[in-house]
C-alpha cells in the first residue's frame, strides 16, 4: 500500500521532495520510527536505541501510490523521479 524510495541522504531526500513539488507531484516524508512513537516511548525506547532505523527513516520518500492513480500519472511520477536522478548525476 506504500511505495518508498530510499535516498542517499536526508539532503537528497529533501531535494527530491522539492523537485517533485515544483512539478505538482505530491511525495511526502512522514515515517516516524516505531521506537520514537508514543507507544515506543511507553515501552522505554529512546532516540539512540535504533540508529539504523533512524538513519533510514530520514532518507525515505513516499511516492504517490493509491487506487485511482492512472497509468498516465504513474508514468509522470516515474519520469520525474528519473529526471531528478539524471539532473543530480549531471
Amino acid at each position: 500500500h506504500l511505495f518508498y524510495v530510499l535516498m542517499n541522504s536526508g539532503e537528497e531526500r529533501d531535494a527530491l521532495l522539492r523537485f517533485l513539488k515544483a512539478r505538482d507531484i505530491l511525495a511526502v516524508f512522514h515515517y516516524l520510527p516505531l521506537h520514537l512513537a508514543p507507544m515506543g516511548r511507553q515501552f522505554g525506547y529512546d532516540e539512540t536505541d535504533c540508529p539504523v532505523t533512524d538513519d533510514i527513516s530520514r532518507r525515505l520518500v513516499r511516492l504517490p501510490f493509491y487506487y485511482d492513480l492512472s497509468a498516465a500519472e504513474q508514468t509522470r511520477v516515474i519520469e520525474n523521479v528519473h529526471a531528478f536522478f539524471r539532473k543530480s548525476a549531471g
